[in-house]
C-alpha cells in the first residue's frame, strides 16, 4: 500500500512538473521568429530564435499584444510593460536582420498610432493578423 501511494505521489509530481513547462508560451510566428513569454502573458515579445531553439533573442519587448507579418516586414502593438494605457507600434524588418544583431538595426519604433500610419503610407506593411485578447 505504501508503494503504491508513492508511486501515485511521483506520477502526480512528474504531471506537475509538466504543467509548469506548459506555462511557457511560444508561438512561430515566420522563419526563426516567434512571439514569446517566459513566465506570464504580460511578458509578451517577439524574439529570434537561435539554432539550439532554446535560446531567444528579444527583439520587442513586453507587453506585445497584436502582430501581422508578410516575407519581409512583422509589425506589432505593444503596451510597455503591460501599460494598456499607453500603445506602442512597431516595424521589424526581417531583411536587415540576424540572429546576434542588436535589435536597434533591425526594428524600427515605438511609433504613435499617427506615426506609424505614416510610416505604412510608405511602406508595403502587413495588416495585423493575430491579436492576444486578453493582453490588449
Amino acid at each position: 500500500m505504501r508503494k503504491t501511494l508513492l508511486i501515485a505521489v511521483g506520477l502526480l509530481m512528474t504531471q506537475l512538473s509538466g504543467c509548469w513547462q506548459s506555462a511557457l508560451y511560444h508561438e512561430d510566428l515566420i522563419g526563426p521568429y516567434r512571439l514569446s513569454a517566459i513566465d506570464l502573458s504580460e511578458q509578451m515579445s517577439i524574439c529570434y530564435a537561435a539554432d539550439d531553439q532554446d535560446t531567444c533573442h528579444e527583439r520587442i519587448s513586453e507587453t506585445v499584444f497584436s502582430v501581422g507579418w508578410n516575407e519581409r516586414f512583422i509589425v506589432a502593438k505593444q503596451h510597455p510593460s503591460n501599460d494598456k494605457s499607453v500603445t506602442n507600434y512597431f516595424i521589424l524588418d526581417m531583411s536587415k536582420d540576424k540572429k546576434n544583431l542588436n535589435a536597434s538595426v533591425s526594428v524600427m519604433g515605438p511609433f504613435s498610432e499617427s506615426e506609424y500610419k505614416k510610416q505604412s503610407l510608405s511602406m508595403v506593411l502587413p495588416k495585423f493578423s493575430r491579436t492576444m485578447d486578453d493582453l490588449k
